[in-house]
C-alpha cells in the first residue's frame, strides 16, 4: 500500500514538472516573440528604413504612404534633409519647378543625397528652359558617380536643346552601355541621325533599339515609322513594307506603304493606299504630292497641278511643294505660272540651304546664341514656330541678355515648362 502511494506521489510530481517546463517554454517563446516583434517595429520605425519606403511609395505613386514618412522625417533629428529631398520631389512632379529647387537646396550638401539631388535639380532646370545652371549641376552628378544614368539622360535632352548634338551624343552613348536592355538611347541616336540625313546609321540605331529588350521602353510604333522612313532614303523599299507590315495601320504608314510601291512601279497599289491615307488625313503634304506624283506618271496634268496646288495653298512655304507644282506647270506648258512660282521656290530653298548649314554650325558651336537665333529666326520664315521657339529658347539659354531672342520668342510664345526634347528636324 505504501508502494502504491509513493508510486502515484512520483507519478504527480513527474506530471507537474512536466508541465511547469512547458509553461517555462511558454513563456520563453512568448518574451522571445515579443523581443522580435518589438525588434522588428523598431527597425521599421528607424528614419533610414522610413526613407526607404518613401522612395518605394513615390516610385508606384502612393502618395498616403509617402506623406506619412515625410511627417516621421521632419520629426526624425538628422533627417530634415531627406524630407526636404522627398517635398521637392513632389513638387517636381507637380511641375512646381521652383519650389522643387528650393527644397533641394536644404538637401544638397547631405552627402547621401547629393548626387539624387542634383540630378533631380538639373531635370528642374532643364524644364524651365535654364539650360546653363542644368549642365552645371547635371555635369557635377557624373563627376561624383559616373554611373548616376538618370543624369546622363538628362543631360542628352539638355545637350540635344542647345543643339551640341556630339555631346548629347556622347551621354546617350553612356546610358546605352548601363542600361543594356532599355531601347531608348539607341532611338533618340537615330532620331539625331535623321535630323542630319544621316540615314544609313539611323537605320542602324533604330535596328539596335528594336533589338533591346524592354520593348515597353520604346514608342513602337512612332519607331518603326521612322525606321521605315530612313529605309526608303536608303532605297530599301523591300525592307521599309516588312518594318510597316508590323505597325498599326495609320494614315502615315498607308503614305510610305504607297511610296514603296510607287518607286517599284506599282502604281495602282500605290494610289489605292494614298487615297486611302488621304481619305483619313486629308492635309498631309506627302500624302498629296504622292497623289500628285502618281497622276502625272498616269499622264492626267491638269489633275496633278490640282493635287500640288492643294499642297502649296495647305503648306506655302514648303520648298518640295513649290516645285511639284512647277513642275506640274510646267508639263502642262504654262510658263507664266511656272515663273510666278520660281521666285518663292528659290528664296524657299536659300532658306532651307542656310538653315541646314547653320545647324551643323550649332552643333560645332557650341557657345554661339547669334546661330541659333538666326536658326529661330529662319524655321519661322520656314513656318515652323515649334522649331522657332526652340531655337530661341536654345539661344537665351546661352545668353539669357540675347535682346533678339527675347524679343522674336515674346511674339512666338514660349515653351518654358515643356517636357521632353525639342523637334529638331
Amino acid at each position: 500500500m505504501g508502494f502504491l502511494v509513493a508510486l502515484r506521489s512520483s507519478s504527480s510530481g513527474r506530471r507537474w514538472a512536466r508541465r511547469r517546463w512547458w509553461l517555462a517554454a511558454s513563456v520563453v517563446v512568448v518574451l522571445t516573440a515579443a523581443v522580435l516583434c518589438g525588434a522588428l517595429a523598431w527597425r521599421e520605425c528607424q528614419p533610414d528604413r522610413r526613407f526607404a519606403r518613401a522612395l518605394a511609395a513615390l516610385e508606384v505613386g502612393d502618395w498616403d504612404t509617402l506623406a506619412r514618412q515625410i511627417d516621421a522625417l521632419e520629426a526624425s533629428p538628422g533627417f530634415e534633409p531627406h524630407a526636404h529631398f522627398l517635398h521637392g520631389v513632389l513638387r517636381l512632379e507637380a511641375g512646381k519647378y521652383y519650389a522643387a529647387l528650393e527644397e533641394f537646396g536644404h538637401a544638397v550638401d547631405h552627402p547621401e543625397l547629393r548626387v539624387r539631388t542634383l540630378t533631380l535639380s538639373g531635370r528642374a532646370l532643364y524644364q524651365v528652359r535654364e539650360l546653363g545652371p542644368a549642365i552645371r549641376l547635371l555635369s557635377q552628378a557624373v563627376q561624383r558617380e559616373p554611373d548616376a544614368i538618370e543624369a546622363h539622360r538628362w543631360l542628352a535632352l539638355a545637350y540635344y536643346y542647345l543643339g551640341m548634338t556630339r555631346e548629347a551624343t556622347a551621354h546617350l552613348l553612356r546610358v546605352a552601355e548601363l542600361a543594356p536592355e532599355d531601347p531608348r538611347p539607341y532611338r533618340f541616336l537615330a532620331m539625331i541621325e535623321k535630323d542630319f540625313e544621316q540615314y544609313p546609321a539611323a537605320v542602324d540605331d533604330y535596328q539596335e533599339a528594336f533589338r533591346r529588350k524592354d520593348q515597353h521602353l520604346l514608342d513602337r510604333q512612332e519607331a518603326l515609322l521612322e525606321l521605315a522612313e530612313c529605309q526608303i532614303k536608303v532605297q530599301q523599299d523591300e525592307a521599309a513594307l516588312e518594318t510597316l507590315a508590323q505597325a498599326a495601320p495609320s494614315a502615315r504608314r498607308w503614305f510610305l506603304e504607297a511610296e514603296c510601291h510607287r518607286r517599284a512601279n506599282r502604281n495602282d497599289q500605290a494610289e489605292r493606299l494614298v487615297d486611302q491615307a488621304l481619305a483619313e488625313k486629308p492635309a498631309h503634304l506627302q500624302g498629296l504630292l504622292l497623289k500628285s506624283d502618281l497622276l502625272m506618271a498616269r499622264g492626267d496634268v491638269r489633275a496633278a497641278v490640282e493635287w500640288a496646288r492643294r499642297a502649296v495653298t495647305a503648306y506655302p512655304k514648303d520648298y518640295t511643294a513649290c516645285a511639284k507644282l512647277m513642275q506640274a506647270y510646267r508639263r502642262l506648258g504654262d510658263e507664266a505660272r511656272v515663273k510666278e512660282l520660281a521666285a518663292t521656290a528659290d528664296e524657299l530653298k536659300r532658306l532651307r540651304t542656310e538653315f541646314a548649314q547653320l545647324h551643323e554650325t550649332a552643333a560645332a558651336e557650341p557657345n554661339n546664341a547669334d546661330v541659333r537665333c538666326r536658326l529661330g529666326v529662319l524655321a519661322r520664315a520656314l513656318d515652323r514656330p515649334d522649331l522657332a521657339r526652340g531655337w530661341f529658347e536654345a539661344a537665351l539659354a546661352i545668353n539669357p541678355r540675347h535682346d533678339e531672342a527675347r524679343r522674336h520668342l515674346a511674339v512666338g510664345g514660349s515653351a518654358t515648362g515643356v517636357s521632353g526634347a525639342p523637334p529638331r528636324r
